[in-house]
């Protein structure tokens, strides 16, 4: 009964699924909002924040804007779910960046944060930006 709405429409698959490709979104005017102003931050160097409703298709928007990156300048970090304190956040972007953390202390996950750079440019083909 779930399916009806396909055939109704036409679908030939899914079309709100998690997983569909950048290529097959519709350009709508806010989507194209979102990776406009996402561009303008990453141009800057700058810290952007992208709020809104449960599945109201923030990290879509954000793989949309960020496909355009081009993959040897740019690494998209995933990190979600945090438990709002500076450590996870840390322990996530060491997590995201396949880097082992000794120690758990705060101060000890900000002094590894602080050599990603460093550690991304010494990486053959380098990091330009993470």
């Amino acid at each position: 009964m779930r399916e009806h709405y396909r055939v109704f429409f036409g679908f030939k698959r899914e079309p709100f699924s998690q997983d569909i490709r950048v290529e097959d979104m519709l350009k709508h005017a806010g989507l194209v909002g979102v990776k406009e102003r996402f561009l303008y931050a990453v141009n800057l160097g700058a810290i952007a924040v992208i709020t809104g409703d449960v599945g109201s298709g923030k990290s879509s928007a954000l793989r949309f804007a960020s496909a355009t990156l081009h993959p040897s300048e740019y690494r998209v970090l995933y990190v979600t779910a945090t438990s709002g304190t500076i450590a996870e956040l840390y322990k996530q972007i060491c997590h995201a960046l396949n880097i082992e953390v000794k120690g758990s202390s705060k101060v000890m996950l900000s002094r590894t944060i602080m050599r990603i750079p460093a550690m991304a440019n010494s990486c053959s083909g380098g990091m330009a930006n993470t």
